[in-house]
């Protein structure tokens, strides 16, 4: 029997991919297991994922930030895949957007 890949290893196979200056990451977590979404969901909260077009839909979306920004931090996020791993959820980690090298500038306010 083969054994899928665990979570955290998709995300460390995502993170290698990626250049030392990644900004922000755009990802779905396709559950294997649809009927599983709100365990999955309230596991993952700190991440704040968001779903695809109902609760049924065994898809989540969440952002995460290298240093700064919007999005959960990538230690984090390892943490929280984890969590799935370990009570059997399993599904697959897609990467839907990378930005790199962006640079945060002040757009307004007292400086």
């Amino acid at each position: 029997m083969c054994r899928m890949t665990t979570l955290q290893r998709q995300w460390d196979e995502v993170l290698a991919l990626e250049p030392e200056d990644w900004s922000y990451l755009s990802l779905e977590l396709a559950l294997d297991d649809p009927e599983r979404m709100e365990e999955a969901a309230l596991l993952v909260c700190p991440l704040n994922p968001w779903h695809g077009a109902s609760w049924r839909s065994g898809i989540l979306r969440f952002r995460v930030a290298h240093s700064e920004g919007y999005g959960a931090d990538p230690g984090v996020t390892r943490s929280m895949l984890g969590r799935l791993d370990a009570v059997g959820i399993g599904g697959r980690l897609r990467l839907l957007q990378a930005l790199d090298g962006v640079r945060l500038v002040l757009s307004h306010g007292p400086t």
